[in-house]
């Protein structure tokens, strides 16, 4: 497990990687999140804020928390009592560890859990998050419902995703791309289902970024998630034609 949590952390605390991040994003960088680890602009975290709308008394729920960058930015910035659940332990230990000694750090509760089969009470969020997870679920249709079970009424989930019209191998994700009929199957209410801004020349920047410097990533990453991060490089430029990376707002009636 160490040495797995090592592999995991290391690509997370890479200067490399967060400098090829920083040239490609410019000005759309989001100073708090966590490359390779999420995809997400600046834009689309103020997209969230400005829709969900955190504060003191917000009771929020991070849906694929990964290391909690979204979670710790809620917790800190806003005074949101926040929930990330993933279902990887490695995450949900990096969260637990990089937040520990954070002034916000009682606002926070990370848990690893199923986000399809959360355990959390129904009902029981003023709003819910999720950046770049959606996809990788192969039960699209429970999560969503589950979402919808945790939430309060009239309450909205928000985030980003990618349609995949063909299963993506670099991702090891199905193909899916009907998001919107699935939010409407699940009861919510589909305010907000748009393409984010500009999403592949920025995701080909940063692919063609990672390759160019491999050398270096190499020498602070672990070998088993360098190999990780360069076949994600070499492969997910031939899958893009096929992909469209979305944003939504959907809202669970009162």
């Amino acid at each position: 497990m160490d040495e797995a949590y090592h592999a995991y952390r290391s690509a997370a605390e890479s200067p490399t990687i967060r400098s090829i991040w920083t040239a490609v994003y410019r000005d759309r960088l989001w100073e708090g999140g966590g490359p390779p680890l999420t995809l997400a602009t600046s834009d689309d975290v103020q997209f969230l804020i400005d829709r969900l709308d955190p504060k003191e008394t917000s009771r929020m729920v991070d849906l694929g928390c990964g290391f909690g960058a979204l979670s710790c930015h809620l917790a800190g910035v806003f005074g949101a009592d926040v929930v990330g659940v993933d279902v990887n332990p490695l995450a949900i230990r990096l969260a637990r560890e990089r937040s520990r000694d954070q002034p916000y750090s009682n606002n926070l509760t990370f848990e690893t859990r199923d986000i399809a089969a959360t355990g959390l009470p129904d009902n029981a969020f003023d709003g819910a998050l999720s950046l770049d997870v959606l996809m990788f679920a192969k039960d699209k249709s429970s999560v969503l419902r589950e979402a919808w079970r945790i939430l309060k009424p009239g309450a909205r989930f928000g985030g980003t995703t990618w349609e995949l019209r063909t299963p993506s191998v670099s991702l090891s994700a199905p193909a899916f791309a009907d998001y919107a009929a699935a939010f409407e199957a699940a009861g919510f209410t589909v305010e907000v289902y748009e393409e984010t801004k500009a999403w592949r020349p920025l995701l080909e920047g940063i692919l063609a970024g990672i390759l160019a410097r491999d050398a270096d990533i190499a020498r602070e990453v672990a070998p088993a998630r360098h190999e990780g991060l360069r076949n994600w490089a070499r492969r997910r430029p031939s899958e893009l034609d096929d992909n469209r990376r979305t944003r939504f707002c959907v809202r669970k009636p009162q």
